[in-house]
């Protein structure tokens, strides 16, 4: 049989649509939102509370998990369950390249935070980070905007990325009358290893976890952390401290995590981390 050019030609294109892909289906994403406010008092009185508040909207492919983007956050380390210490890890605390590569802050406009009648606007910043997009937090350090115990309010103006946003949630009072061994906290200085020791304070909602965090010197950072049910107002810290020596601090952390339904998102989460800390001698 004698095959015509335009036969030829009609074969030669057929072979061609046959080898080209399909088109590709656009990856499914979750769309997760974090409103972090944190706190930070010297039990002495020496200097003036410390504040800052994180926000942040970020997208993740629908099977990663966002959690350790969100850790990006702010300081509170992976916490053990209630009742229990865990030796701080600081290899498994850090995010995994592999999740940052997957992940996009997004856009939300401006973002204003704080009590419902005085919201402080947000300062836009880039993560540090091979993240692109944005991230929102004070402009300084000064608590006064970010109280205890007040009713706050998320706001945003939205972006072509993401519509406006509206998130409300009650912010937990401070940490009140700890003694650590039996002393105020405000006045010890020095603390022993040698066996448990026992920590209380002004028990609180039952939502809320105490974390204690047990601090080195400089170079040591973080050692160990123990978590205790708030309603509880009580537990005790292990023999041996996680191993620390000289000068470190002890730092006492009401956590209060909300899940909150906002629409247009996959995930909203608010944490409250208010600490009350005290520099220590450890022998």
């Amino acid at each position: 049989m004698r095959l015509t050019a335009h036969y030829l030609l009609g074969l030669l294109l057929l072979a061609s649509a046959c080898e080209q892909p399909g088109p590709t289906e656009p990856e499914a994403t979750r769309t997760h939102a974090l409103l972090r406010v944190e706190r930070s008092t010297q039990a002495n009185g020496v200097s003036e509370p410390s504040g800052n508040a994180f926000a942040a909207v970020v997208r993740v492919p629908e099977l990663a998990d966002p959690e350790p983007l969100l850790r990006l956050a702010g300081k509170t380390p992976t916490l053990p369950a209630a009742g229990q210490c865990l030796t701080t890890n600081h290899e498994r605390d850090a995010v995994a390249k592999s999740d940052l590569a997957r992940a996009e802050f997004l856009d939300a406009g401006d973002v204003l935070v704080g009590p419902n009648d005085a919201q402080t606007l947000l300062a836009p910043r880039a993560l540090p980070l091979e993240v692109p997009g944005k991230v929102y937090t004070s402009r300084d350090r000064d608590s006064a905007p970010l109280p205890s115990g007040a009713a706050y309010l998320l706001k945003t103006t939205g972006s072509d990325q993401l519509p406006s946003l509206e998130l409300r949630v009650q912010a937990p009072e401070e940490l009140g009358e700890v003694s650590v061994g039996g002393e105020a906290l405000a006045g010890l200085s020095s603390l022993s290893g040698a066996g448990e020791v026992p920590v209380t304070w002004r028990a609180g909602d039952a939502r809320d976890l105490v974390y204690i965090e047990v601090t080195g010197s400089a170079g040591a950072g973080s050692l160990g952390v123990c978590a205790f049910r708030d309603a509880d107002g009580r537990g005790s810290l292990p023999r041996g401290l996680f191993g620390a020596s000289g000068v470190g601090s002890l730092s006492f952390h009401r956590l209060r995590e909300v899940a909150a339904d906002v629409p247009a998102l996959d995930g909203a989460e608010v944490r409250f981390d208010f600490a009350l800390t005290a520099p220590i001698s450890y022998n």
